[in-house]
This record gives C-alpha cells, structure tokens and sequence, in this order.
C-alpha cells in the first residue's frame, strides 16, 4: 500500500511539474497476442537493455513495444489504474475512473468504472471473472441491473474468454501503441534511484512534446489538439508501467483540458478478492 501510494504521489508531481504521464483510452481495440520468449515481467535484464521496438532516443517499432507489453502482462498478476479527466471553464466536464485486480492468465478478475461530470448521467460498472463465470453490474441513478455476460459451460451466457468479457482492454494496448506513434518522443533516458526504488526494477523514462497526428492522441473526434505533453516509464522488458498524458482538445467553440493517466502496480504479487470476500474477513462485534 505504501509503494502504491508513493507511486501515485510521484505520478501527481509529474503533472503539477508540467510533465504529464500516464493514459488510457475509454475504448481500445483487443489484440490476442501469443506469449513471446521475453525476460519474466520486471525481472533482472542487462542496464544496457532497451525495451522492444526501442533504439537510443527513439520509438521506432511502437507495435513491437506493444506486443512485448502484452505479453508480459498475461503471464503475471497486476493491478491497473486508470483515469480520464476532461476540465472546461467551469469545472469537471467528464472523469471516467477504472480499476482492476487481475490474476495470472486472466484466472479470475474484479475491475470498477465510474463515470462522473457535468455533461453524463453519473454511473458505476462493476464487473467479475470467477469459477468461468463473467458478471457485470451497472448502477445508474440508484437502480442496479445484474447480468451474466459469459460463461465458459455456456450457460446462462455465450463461452466467451475471460479478457473477452471484460468491459474494457487491460492492457490498453491499442492506446499504448497510438500514443507512443503519434507523440514526438524527445528523450529516453534511464529513471533515477528513486523510480527504481518506487517500483522495485529499473526502467526508462520516456518524455514527448507535441504530436504528428491529433486524431491518435484525442479519444473523441476534435478539430484540433495543441499542448501535447506525455511522461512515461518502460521497462527494459517492455511493460510501460505508467503514463501520464496531458493534452488541449478544441473543438468549435469549446476547449477542454485533458488528462489521461495509467499505471500498473503489484505485478506478481496481486490477490483477486471478491465482494462476498471481503465481507466473509470483516470482524463483527456484538452489540
């Protein structure tokens, strides 16, 4: 919990420094991608070792990146937090909040969005993997509906794969791989003592200003996009542990500000608990 709430402490330094970080996006395409003879997820590799699809300074194979991403994260358990912030004149356009506890192999899984602002319905998804089973619940204005969304015997629900069932791409894969295409990389460099001892394992850390292409960095279609800033850390693996993306999206009439961060923790160490869990270790004290 410390190293969580250190990590989470540094991403909002980054921000308030002016170099934006982590980010997601709200719908990202899903990519079966077959495990590849990589190092284990954030285990020890050479000092000289750069992530796949890296060349000194440079991205210059983002699907690479991508894939090697992918495939660390399905061989291991991990955490995933992500949130999407729009801002306007006069306050809190949109915030679209996700987390996620996800096991090895996508075994069993809880994963929460809540979506909040002026301009929707506030609401809450909450979705479990557990015993070949995908449950999903939506609670909007009070009201809550239950549904089976699959299930691997085909009962009650079509057979459909755990992460297939899963509202939204852990990995964000697609969204990884549009960014670090589209953003104008300006530095890779090796993270201090301080990052390394945050997350345990040496990374890079990965700076942009600017973008070559304003359709890949916005999530919604705007006529222009201006003050692209996006700070990053990868592994020499290739898992990008975190990101923080901060962006001007004008559309018209109307501007908003934008951020977007994303970040992976607990890899390996993460215990799936369910609801009735939770409540099964709570102490109850007679009255």
């Amino acid at each position: 919990m410390r190293r969580g709430a250190a990590i989470a402490a540094v991403c909002l330094c980054l921000l308030s420094a002016g170099c934006a970080g982590l980010f997601g996006g709200e719908t990202t395409a899903r990519e079966t991608v077959t495990p590849a003879p990589v190092p284990t997820a954030d285990g020890p590799t050479s000092p000289a070792q750069r992530a796949p699809g890296v060349v000194g300074n440079r991205v210059v194979n983002p699907p690479a990146l991508g894939r090697a991403h992918v495939s660390q994260l399905s061989n291991t358990s991990y955490r995933v937090h992500h949130t999407r912030t729009v801002m306007n004149g006069s306050g809190l356009h949109r915030r679209v909040r996700t987390r996620a506890s996800i096991s090895a192999g996508y075994g069993s899984y809880t994963a929460t969005r809540t979506i909040s602002g002026q301009s929707v319905t506030p609401r809450e998804i909450h979705s479990t993997w557990r015993d070949g089973r995908a449950l999903r619940r939506t609670t909007v204005n009070g009201s809550t509906a239950t549904a089976v969304v699959a299930d691997s015997r085909g009962i009650g629900g079509p057979p459909r794969s755990p992460r297939a069932a899963l509202f939204f791409e852990p990995t964000f894969n697609a969204r990884v791989i549009a960014l670090f295409s589209a953003t104008n990389i300006t530095s890779i460099r090796p993270g201090d003592e301080v990052i390394k001892q945050l997350y345990g394992v040496s990374l890079y850390r990965v700076k942009g200003t600017g973008s070559t292409d304003d359709s890949a960095v916005a999530t919604h279609p705007v006529d222009r996009v201006t003050n692209v800033s996006l700070s990053a850390t990868v592994t020499p693996s290739g898992i990008v542990r975190s990101y923080a993306l901060q962006y001007t999206a004008v559309n018209g009439t109307d501007t908003h500000r934008v951020t977007e961060i994303l970040r992976y923790s607990d890899l390996g160490t993460t215990d799936v608990v369910f609801e009735d869990q939770r409540h099964r270790n709570q102490t109850t004290r007679p009255d």
